[in-house]
């Protein structure tokens, strides 16, 4: 972690700029330094040399040892005279001391006469030097020789300045002086550059701890802001306490912090909307991967198929197999999918750019079917039981005007024939207009005070012959005191009459139909209940429905259309009321309605 911190690079970055300027000007000031001490240590012995030399033009020889050693002293060098033949006449540090108190230790080398013995190692008057130097400065010439020196096997910084007279090169002043002098004078600077580079680095790190200390505190607060806007939370604002780079960062990323609320608040609130309308549609949304497991479903979805869709459950083998079967054609089509017909849409649905979901529409189309068969059926149906009437009324209408009729009797019957049909004709019509009327709330009741009892007990003495001839039995059952209804009467009783048809065609001879009416709640409810055939399961949710018929051959044989029905429960909801049926197949039905009272 800590190699990764901004601040130990800052540190890093600032200490090896600041020891990589330390190097380069030590290193300068040391070359330059060395080289102006040089330079002017040669020029200083330059002038001693040459002030010795003039002095020393023209004196005497006995006076020259006494000078030697007093000029060593302050110049500070060590000086050796010699005449014009290389004979030392004079030099400071005789018997291995120098001016300046400095103790020389050098063996003799090359270009000295050997001393004697008991004068030691150091050149005393009295040797003769035939050196390179001694030559070139006897010859007339001012040398100066840095380095290892013959004369004094050692490194010696050298000058040698000839003595002039009027006769020429009388001798020559050689003064020396041991580099090591140099060398310790440029140690103590280099110890100082050391230690002012130390002081340097110190102070840069005390900078460059502040300074990244600086930068990463808004940086940590900019970083912790950033996750935060990550986790969803655009609340958190980082301080600008500048109007530098760092200053206009922070500003920018509060700028985006308000920018990324405002928007996912948007998006929020259009998500909410999507999820409403998706929620309330009346056609079931699913979406789903590829694999077959439930990315979305809505609740309608859910009611359609009759099963939960949680987010990644695997739909069923069937039903998967039929949408992928969709989606690969590209086009909806027709799914029986639990004893129930869907029509489904399925389109890809981008997912992440690479289009494995998908999403499909599903619609519950089994009322559309079902009705659509009975408008079938009706067309038929009716086409027959129209044709049927015209037909017989064709026929004997024909042979009425070709006097086929063998007498009067005969005859008459023809005419009966015709106007029974055309009476039943007239019948299919009239229920016709009548539900057309009662669907555009176009059929006028004439409202009254209706005693219930009377009007039942009315229509069951009208049936009771009737029902009687085919061998049924017809009873009432009611209350001694019903409240009164507000009602069309002859309505009602044309209600009475259809439900009671309705029971007289599917009850077999020696069957019982009963009329029932009571009181429940602050309604009025009327059951006929017969012991017929009773009505499939299935079909129960349709009764009610125009031109639904159970038994459509019987039902076309006895020349019924499948409206009395629906004409029942159009005029009792044009009431205010409704209506039930409950059936069990083989066993009878039970038809009632229920009317609100007028107390």
């Amino acid at each position: 972690m800590i190699k990764k911190s901004i601040t130990l690079k800052l540190w890093l970055l600032l200490i090896s700029t600041v020891a990589a300027s330390l190097l380069a000007v030590g290193f300068s000031f040391h070359q330059l330094l060395g080289s102006h001490y040089s330079r002017q240590q040669v020029e200083d012995m330059l002038a001693a040399a040459r002030a010795m030399a003039q002095s020393l033009a023209g004196a005497e020889g006995g006076s020259l040892y006494n000078q030697a050693e007093i000029l060593g002293k302050v110049a500070g060098t060590g000086v050796i005279i010699i005449d014009r033949n290389g004979l030392v006449l004079s030099c400071t540090g005789d018997g291995g001391s120098m001016g300046m108190g400095m103790h020389m230790g050098m063996r003799m080398g090359r270009g000295w006469n050997r001393p004697s013995p008991e004068n030691g190692t150091w050149p005393v008057a009295g040797m003769r030097l035939n050196g390179d130097e001694v030559r070139e400065v006897l010859a007339g010439n001012t040398v100066v020789k840095r380095g290892y020196q013959e004369i004094f096997n050692s490194s010696m910084l050298l000058v040698a300045v000839p003595i002039q007279d009027e006769r020429g090169v009388a001798g020559a002043v050689i003064l020396f002086a041991p580099e090591a002098s140099l060398g310790a004078a440029m140690a103590a600077v280099d110890h100082l550059i050391l230690y002012s580079g130390a002081g340097v680095v110190l102070l840069a790190t005390l900078v460059a701890f502040y300074a990244a200390r600086r930068v990463t505190h808004s940086l940590r607060q900019m970083s912790s802001a950033a996750r935060r806007m990550a986790q969803g939370d655009f609340s958190g604002r980082v301080p600008v306490k500048a109007e530098d780079e760092l200053g206009q960062l922070a500003a920018s990323l509060n700028f985006l912090a308000e920018e990324l609320a405002r928007t996912m608040a948007a998006l929020s609130r259009e998500k909410e909307k999507l999820d409403r309308v998706v929620k309330g549609m009346t056609d079931g949304v699913l979406a789903f991967s590829l694999n077959g497991q439930v990315l979305f479903a809505n609740p309608q979805a859910e009611k359609l198929l009759g099963m939960p869709l949680p987010q990644g459950m695997m739909l069923p083998a069937e039903l998967f197999k039929f949408l992928r079967t969709a989606l690969d054609d590209d086009a909806g089509g027709e799914l029986k999918f639990r004893d129930r017909v869907f029509a489904v849409r399925a389109a890809p649905l981008q997912e992440d750019g690479d289009g494995q979901a998908a999403v499909a529409i599903i619609q519950d189309i089994t009322e559309t079917k079902k009705l659509e068969q009975f408008r079938q059926e009706f067309l038929a149906g009716v086409s027959h039981d129209l044709r049927t009437p015209l037909t017989f009324i064709q026929g004997y209408a024909e042979a009425l005007a070709d006097g086929l009729a063998a007498g009067e009797k005969e005859r008459q019957e023809y005419i009966n024939i015709i106007l029974a049909e055309a009476v039943r004709l007239r019948r299919l019509v009239d229920d016709l207009l009548e539900l057309n009327k009662m669907a555009a709330g176009q059929l006028p009741l004439e409202m009254a005070v209706i005693d219930v009892k009377e009007l039942l007990a009315g229509v069951v003495r009208k049936f009771r012959p009737l029902l009687a001839e085919q061998g049924l039995e017809l009873e009432l059952e009611m209350p001694p005191s019903l409240p009164t209804v507000r009602a069309d009467a002859g309505r009602l009783e044309q209600v009475m009459t259809n439900l009671l048809d309705n029971a007289r065609n599917h009850t077999p001879p020696g069957g019982r139909i009963k009329v029932t009416a009571g009181q429940v709640d602050k309604d009025i409810k009327v059951s006929v209940i017969d012991t017929g055939s009773g009505i499939p399961a299935e079909d129960l949710p349709y009764i009610w429905e125009r031109f639904y018929k159970v038994d459509k051959s019987r039902s076309r044989r006895d020349g019924g259309s499948g409206l009395g029905l629906a004409i029942v429960k159009s005029l009792v909801e044009a009431h205010g009321g409704r209506v039930e049926v409950e059936s069990q197949l083989g066993k009878g039905s039970t038809f009632s309605f229920y009317l609100p009272s007028s107390l």
